[in-house]
């Protein structure tokens, strides 16, 4: 891929809809960058409150952010649009309803451009409007990763993890990538492409990027089958694996089963759902995959406890329970 410039653009790209609480706090995180030379591209996906008004005071205030406003059509197509009016040699993602530190950019450009990396990662928090936050990332954490390392840490789930949120791209790496169109987990049918072409990674374990918890996310609301797209993503990355002489194998394993806990968890949490067909579907795939969850290192204790527990078929509302109060919650 083309080097570097000491004066590179970076191309910011923040997908709207219905946020008009919270996104000055994200518009603003931006525009007080340390790192001056970007553009800010406020992708307006037909939003339904004030956050198409607000778009365009704030293309007033600042001539490096760019307005495009459209008909709803989603994170994946507002972000596919994005992509395609940037101009920056690097491209990065903001969630509206999330904040970045005011180095977030700076930290990400400067350690691609020392390591002539493809991707830049940095740490990020979880925060609540109760005042929970949970921190991911060591600010004593520095590590470069060829592309075979790199994939294996990211099915990890350990340092960092599929958000392209925290995340800084060549932009090259998007040239023929898009995000799948009406799909949730986007991100993760994104991970594994992007990462096969990059020849190098760098990980700043320094917490950037700020994730705000709404009750009413996408991700947060309860199951749908519209969430099975995320184990599609899950065996495509196992498929891929076999393909190439089991590469990372252990590794896609444990995400594709951290997937299914998440997905019957979510189940168990609802007593429409907690005995449906597609919740003994999800079982019957943690069966399948037994051997995996008793010899599989990158499983973590907690994980596999609540595992076994559905292999021996361990009553569902109870085994939330236990996941619950583990949890902390």
């Amino acid at each position: 891929m083309k080097g570097y410039t000491v004066k590179d653009k970076i191309s910011v790209i923040v997908p709207i809809y219905n946020v008009e609480k919270y996104l000055d706090r994200c518009v603003k995180s931006l525009i007080n960058q340390t790192y001056k030379n970007i553009e800010i591209i406020l992708v307006e996906d037909g939003s339904p409150d004030k956050c198409p008004e607000m778009c365009d005071d704030y293309a007033t205030y600042d001539s490096r952010i760019k307005v495009v406003h459209k008909e709803n059509g989603g994170l994946s197509d507002a972000r596919n649009v994005g992509i395609e009016i940037s101009s920056g040699s690097f491209i990065a993602f903001v969630d509206s309803d999330d904040w970045v530190e005011k180095d977030f950019i700076e930290e990400l450009y400067s350690n691609i451009k020392r390591e002539n990396a493809d991707i830049s990662i940095v740490g990020y928090a979880l925060i609540w409007d109760s005042g929970k936050e949970i921190t991911y990332g060591d600010n004593n954490d520095y590590l470069v990763y060829n592309q075979e390392d790199a994939i294996k840490e990211l099915l990890k789930q350990k340092k960092f993890q599929c958000m392209v949120c925290q995340k800084m791209y060549n932009r090259e790496i998007f040239s023929d990538i898009k995000f799948p169109y009406g799909k949730i987990y986007e991100d993760v049918a994104v991970g594994l492409p992007t990462f096969l072409k990059a020849n190098k990674v760098v990980f700043s374990g320094k917490p950037k990027y700020f994730y705000y918890q709404r009750e009413d996310s996408i991700v947060n609301e309860k199951f749908n089958e519209n969430k099975l797209f995320f184990l599609d993503c899950c065996k495509e990355i196992i498929d891929y694996s076999n393909k190439h002489n089991k590469i990372f194998d252990k590794e896609a394993y444990n995400f594709y089963l951290r997937a299914l806990l998440m997905l019957l968890l979510q189940l168990y949490s609802d007593v429409r759902t907690r005995n449906s067909e597609i919740c003994k579907q999800l079982e019957k795939e943690v069966r399948k995959n037994k051997k995996h969850i008793f010899v599989n290192p990158y499983i973590d204790f907690k994980k596999r406890i609540a595992l076994f527990m559905i292999l021996v078929m361990f009553p569902r509302r109870l085994l939330y329970k236990v996941w619950r109060i583990k949890q902390g919650e």
